[in-house]
């Protein structure tokens, strides 16, 4: 399944999505109305039988700490038996947890902890559990990647003291990881600290009466299904074992009328990576990358390629980060008014006979578009782009490659004019990846000013303005879509409320008929 690979592809601060995650080092490379929402899908017919219960699939070799396992079940799983620092919410909104305030201060990060919180057997959270939490994160592969800017960490009176090797102005974003006792980081199955508890038998969960967040939301009992991986979790649904589960391929969230999925926002992005070292003006100028930029619908790559499974990326950073809500500067929609003029300015004129623009030479506009033929989505994103740029006078040969490492490797080593890309950014939107050094910067327009740009923003969010400025002046990728996250669950759950923090961000409208 295209989800192994996807995992192979774990790349320095980012994931290369490029085929289609579930980790920091798990990877792949529509308007805003249809994320979050739910809409029937077809999965194959079994349906639940879980009279009224929610039954999620469990591993008991893997048990509930992800700072042991990098595993998205078990991920999944201790969203429900562990409190986290904090959350990010389905608006990408910030919401602080068992930490009161996370503070970013040039090269360091004061975490304080929330007082008052206790764990599932009385005991207060303290600063050393947060300490200890933070530390088994940092060395977890599950969630390693993100903290690899951490260069050291230390209690300093109540609080933990994180010090930096680049500033982060978005640092809080990243520590939506679970918060477990100092001592039982290495167990399995650490006390709880979330919103259930172990039950008296190895197949359920149990509210926690002491949870410091959501106490009394949501089902009183958790069933727990025994399987052995990921795809007996999809086939357990499929005979009704199981009745929720977040699918990790494309290909998951598909079968009968007995099933339903819903959407959450998620920080994969996907993109056109350019090929500026080609001597063709379109992809070699800063002026020609707008232009593509300029000729793209993502609305529709949205609604017609992904099926309201993404929503246009307007920017560099995702759109719904608080920063950035007021500070893009690229459209949703196609923008062509000043196409002539920008095509001019290249060395184009459009040919009236044939519809295509032409170079000096006379010959037609051509750019070739690699894509790999295992993402449906992104086939389909290929031959939309093909009719969108053909409109404005552009011809698309579409380079089709089904053997993915074959593809994998054309990207890393620059054999492409253009190519579809997917890249899993860190929640506190690090564009390293795609700059000088970075796992994903083959081919692209690199620059000092983007650089530059970058830093200012990792000092402080309140350059987020010109981040996103200067990215869309200098375009040396083109951003499509945000993919959205999908739980697929059955016809008898409702209130399903997930984000890119975990499945169960809220339970208080959780339902099971």
């Amino acid at each position: 399944m295209h989800s192994v690979l996807r995992r192979a592809l774990a790349l320095a601060a980012g994931v290369l999505l490029l085929a289609g995650c579930a980790a920091d080092s798990a990877p792949d490379g529509s308007d805003a109305s249809s994320s979050g929402g739910m809409a029937t899908i077809q999965v194959p017919a079994g349906g639940s039988t879980s009279d009224g219960v929610l039954c999620i699939g469990y591993t008991e070799a893997d048990g509930f700490n992800p700072y042991l396992v990098n595993s998205s079940l078990v991920a999944q799983n201790a969203g429900l038996v562990f409190e986290n620092l904090v959350e990010i919410t389905p608006e990408m909104d910030l919401e602080y947890r068992l930490a009161q305030s996370i503070v970013s201060a040039g090269n360091q990060v004061i975490i304080t902890p929330r007082s008052g919180c206790t764990f599932a057997d009385g005991s207060p959270v303290t600063a050393e559990d947060l300490l200890a939490s933070l530390q088994a994160a940092q060395a977890s592969a599950m969630y390693g990647g993100r903290f690899a800017n951490v260069t050291g960490m230390r209690l300093q009176n109540d609080t933990v003291v994180l010090d930096l090797a680049a500033p982060d102005s978005l640092f809080a974003y990243l520590c939506d990881i679970p918060v477990m006792k100092s001592g039982e980081t290495g167990l399995s199955a650490p006390t709880a600290s979330g919103r259930y508890t172990y039950g008296d038998g190895a197949d359920q969960l149990v509210a926690n009466p002491r949870a410091p967040f959501g106490a009394g939301e949501g089902p009183a009992e958790i069933r727990l299904w025994p399987v052995s991986g990921y795809d007996e979790l999809v086939s357990s649904f499929s005979q009704g074992s199981v009745n929720l589960y977040d699918a990790i391929s494309d290909s998951d969230a598909a079968g009968s009328m007995t099933s339903q999925q819903s959407f959450y926002r998620t920080n994969e992005l996907i993109y056109l990576g350019v090929n500026s070292t080609s001597e063709k003006p379109l992809l070699a100028t800063a002026t020609g990358r707008v232009a593509l930029s300029r000729m793209t619908d993502r609305r529709k790559l949205a609604q017609e390629s992904f099926y309201s499974r993404a929503y246009p990326a307007t920017g560099i950073v995702n759109s719904f980060y608080p920063c950035v809500r007021d500070a893009q500067v690229i459209s949703a929609d196609a923008d062509t008014a000043e196409l002539p003029a920008l095509m001019a300015a290249l060395g184009y004129t459009l040919d009236p006979m044939t519809g295509y623009y032409a170079d000096a030479s006379g010959a037609r506009l051509e750019v070739q578009l690699l894509v790999y033929t295992g993402s449906v989505y992104k086939r389909y994103a290929a031959n939309l782009l093909r009719q969108q740029w053909g409109e404005a006078g552009v011809y698309v040969q579409i380079v089709e490659q089904d053997n993915f490492d074959q593809y994998k490797e054309q990207v890393l080593s620059g054999q492409f004019e253009l190519y579809i890309g997917e890249v899993k950014l860190y929640n506190n939107m690090d564009i390293t990846p795609f700059l000088t050094g970075g796992a994903l910067s083959m081919g692209l327009a690199q620059s000092e000013e983007l650089l530059a740009a970058r830093d200012a923003f990792r000092l402080d969010t309140a350059a987020a303005g010109t981040l996103e400025q200067t990215f869309a002046d200098l375009m040396p990728l083109v951003p499509l879509v945000w993919q959205n996250g999908t739980v697929v669950c059955s016809r008898d759950v409702t209130g399903v409320s997930a984000s890119v923090s975990g499945v169960f961000y809220s339970l208080a409208n959780l339902a099971v008929a």
